[in-house]
């Protein structure tokens, strides 16, 4: 593992020695590259590609850890990039053309190659010193791929919306049972009133008194035998009282 580093390391030093030789060619020309040093970058970056995509998984996360341990978190994310796309793109088959360009000082290597599984689009990014300061990996995918996958996100993300208004609908006609609970709790809760005392209800009121005898009162029993006789012209010795009961409502009492 470490002499595979070692002669990818190797190999980008060779390249940094190319691009100096035409560095004074490269600032003249401004955005075009120099034969040599198109030369040079194609084959370095030929041999970095076809030995990246050699090696195996294991070698590729020794070669992350060490990035990382580095401090070279660019790289690490490339290669670990690199892992996810080879399980769609499958091994390499060929390299297409190498296309190289200059840009914001930096030079640009781009291949369209054939694997396994699908093409893929290979970018390399060298910086000043001729260091790889980046590779990149675009999949290509039919159009039937496109739609099917654009289909998906769409399902995914529609459903995570409705699944959201629902939630939030559910919450919405909990709030009724909330607010129920809550009254029911309060009342609980509050002190029960004061009982107020009902008056007892007014007595009745007491029926005439059960009407009264009164026939062994003799001085009365001669009173109203002889107010009787006068009343019919006629003696008291005819007359002969049995009873004397007192009549209710008697005219004489509402005077």
């Amino acid at each position: 593992m470490k002499k595979r580093r070692t002669l990818f390391a190797i190999i980008a030093m060779v390249l940094c020695l190319g691009l100096f030789t035409g560095c004074a060619k490269e600032e003249d020309a401004g955005e075009a590259v120099d034969e040599t040093i198109k030369a040079s970058i194609t084959m370095i970056t030929q041999q970095n590609l076809e030995a990246l995509t050699s090696y195996p998984e294991a070698d590729i996360l020794a070669m992350i850890e060490q990035y990382e341990d580095d401090g070279n978190t660019t790289m690490a994310a490339s290669l670990d990039s690199w892992l996810t796309t080879k399980e769609e793109v499958g091994n390499l088959v060929q390299l297409g053309e190498i296309n190289v360009t200059q840009k914001d000082r930096q030079f640009v290597a781009v291949t369209k190659a054939t694997f396994e599984k699908r093409p893929a689009t290979l970018t390399v990014y060298y910086d000043r010193t001729g260091s790889i300061a980046n590779i990149e990996y675009v999949p290509f995918y039919t159009l039937g791929e496109n739609v099917g996958r654009g289909a998906v996100h769409t399902l995914i993300g529609m459903g995570t919306v409705f699944i959201v208004l629902i939630f939030i609908s559910l919450i919405i006609s909990c709030f009724k049972y909330i607010n129920a609970w809550e009254k029911k709790s309060a009342a609980a809760k509050a002190p029960a009133p004061a009982s107020i005392p009902v008056p007892a209800p007014a007595p009745a009121p007491a029926e005439e008194a059960a009407e009264e005898d009164v026939t062994d009162d003799l001085e009365l029993v001669a009173v109203i035998t002889a107010a009787i006789a006068a009343s019919q012209n006629t003696s008291a010795d005819g007359l002969v009282v049995r009873s004397i009961k007192r009549k209710t409502g008697a005219a004489w009492k509402r005077a």
